[in-house]
C-alpha cells in the first residue's frame, strides 16, 4: 500500500478540511469586498489589491469570482504538490495559507462593524 503523500496526482486530497475553510474564507472575502465596494464606495471603500481592483473594474463581481476561483485552484494545486513531496512543509504551507485567508475577512468585518457602530452613535 502506498503512503498517502505518494498516492499520485489523482490520490485523495491531503488537507480537505483546511481546503474547505480556505474556500469559505475566500468566498467571504468576495462577499464582503463586494458589499464594501457596492455600499460604501462613496466613503472611500476600495480594493487594496491593485490587480484585483483592475479585474473588478473591468469585469465586476463575476471577474472577482473568476479571479478568486483561479487563485484558490492554484494555491490548492501548489499545496498538494508541495505536500506530496514534503509533508511537513505542505502542512505548514496550508496552515499559513489558511491563516492568511482570514486577514481580509477579519479586516472587512472590523470595517463594517465600525461603520455600524458609528451609525448607531449618530442615529
Amino acid at each position: 500500500m502506498q503512503h498517502p503523500a505518494r498516492a499520485g496526482l489523482w490520490g485523495k486530497a491531503l488537507y480537505p478540511n483546511r481546503y474547505c475553510w480556505f474556500v469559505l474564507f475566500s468566498a467571504l472575502d468576495i462577499m464582503l469586498t463586494h458589499t464594501i465596494l457596492d455600499k460604501f464606495a462613496h466613503m472611500g471603500g476600495r480594493e487594496l489589491n491593485t490587480f484585483a481592483d483592475w479585474v473588478i473594474r473591468q469585469a465586476g463581481l463575476w471577474g472577482a469570482i473568476g479571479l478568486k476561483t483561479a487563485s484558490i485552484v492554484t494555491v490548492i494545486v501548489v499545496i498538494e504538490i508541495v505536500g506530496r513531496a514534503r509533508p511537513n512543509l505542505g502542512r505548514t504551507l496550508v496552515n499559513c495559507v489558511l491563516a492568511m485567508s482570514t486577514v481580509p475577512v477579519l479586516f472587512a468585518l472590523v470595517q463594517l462593524a465600525a461603520l455600524a457602530f458609528t451609525d448607531l452613535l449618530d442615529g
